[in-house]
């Protein structure tokens, strides 16, 4: 061309930009630069971007600077763009300060922010955003209730979504997928099953996503039968799928269909991941299948090239315990290749408490106050083992230390349900 103004430059910045050439939107920002033109807020978009894509951190702080410098107006798109950047990147003090400043605002401004807010844990100033907005889409909604969700507060969740339904807005799949998970956690199938009626009656999007997100909720909730009608109705399912559905039987105490799930998921092709395993050994384990279970967590690694993990180590730990082999659960621990942690012990010391082995209880129980000196409980757990092999002297000594130090004691939880709100009492239980 004879002659290049900005809208040319701005033309092959959005070409590259949209073929995903960002190297050569920055290179294309630095030739503009050696000919002395000056960026608009069209340039810096796609500058920007291109640096949060390939993690140019330095130069994007370069391209703020720049912005700053010449005066760049911060329209909504690139304050949007600026905010999402820094958002993801955790600096949520800046990503405030861009959209602070901004004269125009939308939706799309007030969603990226409130998830910035969410995402870095203060979830009381995203529900302050959110109520603070002007206008509300899906997407607000959805992404105040999975910061809440994320925060792990599944009844505040809950409450909004249904706050969503009074004003009749209209879920999608991220919304519903967030709220059945939510129910799964606090065990309120009312309310996922009133989901479910929902999305089927109202014709909400139901991917594969919301599907499997339905088969965890029914099994953690208890509701295998409704489950599996899920699970069976599925044209599409993934290794989350039959995950979700073999760890849900293999809790609920159904092992011999787990594994019958497992045999036919493999014949259909189905690759298994880690969490397939964990519910293929707990299957095992509620069924004693000592034999069987070594041999699934041996061909996790030979056939299938899943590095066990620590949760994997945990269920041939509590397999051989339960069937009250002790010393070879031990001897079995000692060989890992990763050290076991608390809950691995506390496997062995509980199993130590029910079969009388004060020997392996002291090693047990020794390791887990090295590991874990404040928590109450693990001296409980030694507490009891003395004392069911009536050793009084030294079970009131171990009660006796938890006095000492910043030992805290275990709690018992109760809930009650009043109106559909579920409320809890701590109880203290030593």
């Amino acid at each position: 061309m004879p002659a290049r103004d900005l809208v040319s430059w701005n033309s092959l910045f959005c070409a590259y930009s949209q073929c995903a050439k960002y190297s050569k939107v920055l290179s294309l920002f630095d030739a503009m630069m050696v000919e002395n033109v000056k960026a608009d807020a069209v340039t810096m978009v796609k500058v920007v971007l291109a640096c949060n894509y390939l993690g140019e951190w330095k130069r994007l702080d370069c391209a703020v600077e720049y912005i700053e410098n010449n005066r760049i107006e911060t329209d909504v798109y690139l304050g949007n763009t600026l905010i999402d950047v820094y958002g993801k990147r955790g600096f949520v003090a800046l990503a405030r300060d861009v959209f602070d400043r901004m004269t125009e605002r939308n939706v799309v401004s007030w969603n990226v922010m409130i998830i910035a807010t969410a995402k870095s844990g203060d979830i009381v100033a995203a529900r302050r955003l959110f109520d603070d907005m002007p206008k509300r889409d899906v997407i607000s909604w959805t992404s105040m209730i999975t910061g809440y969700a994320q925060a792990n507060q599944h009844d505040e969740a809950i409450r909004l979504f249904q706050e969503m339904m009074v004003a009749k807005v209209m879920p999608d799949h991220i919304t519903v997928s967030t709220i059945l998970s939510a129910c799964a956690h606090l065990g309120r199938l009312d309310i996922g099953k009133a989901v479910h009626d929902y999305i089927t009656n109202k014709s909400v999007e139901s991917d594969i996503y919301v599907k499997n997100s339905l088969v965890d909720m029914y099994c953690k909730c208890g509701s295998v039968e409704d489950a599996l009608k899920v699970f069976d109705d599925m044209k599409e399912r993934d290794s989350v799928s039959w995950t979700s559905i073999i760890s849900g039987l293999a809790w609920n105490s159904d092992s011999d269909h787990a594994l019958e799930l497992f045999s036919r998921m493999l014949r259909e092709g189905t690759r298994p991941i880690h969490g397939t395993f964990v519910g293929v050994l707990l299957a095992c384990v509620h069924s004693g299948l000592v034999d069987k279970g070594l041999g699934f967590f041996q061909s996790m690694q030979n056939d299938y090239g899943l590095v066990p993990e620590m949760r994997h180590y945990g269920c041939v730990v509590d397999l051989l315990c339960r069937s009250g082999d002790l010393t070879r659960a031990y001897e079995f621990m000692k060989n890992m290749p990763i050290y076991p942690d608390v809950v691995v012990w506390r496997i062995l010391l509980s199993a130590c408490h029910r079969h009388g082995d004060l020997v392996l209880a002291k090693i047990a129980s020794d390791k887990l106050l090295e590991l874990d000196p404040t928590n109450g409980g693990n001296y409980v757990l030694s507490s009891n083992s003395y004392a069911s092999a009536e050793r009084w002297e030294d079970a009131v000594k171990v009660r006796e230390s938890m006095g000492k130090g910043d030992v805290l004691k275990p709690l018992g939880w109760s809930s009650i349900e009043t109106y559909n709100e579920i409320s809890r009492f701590p109880k203290r239980i030593c």
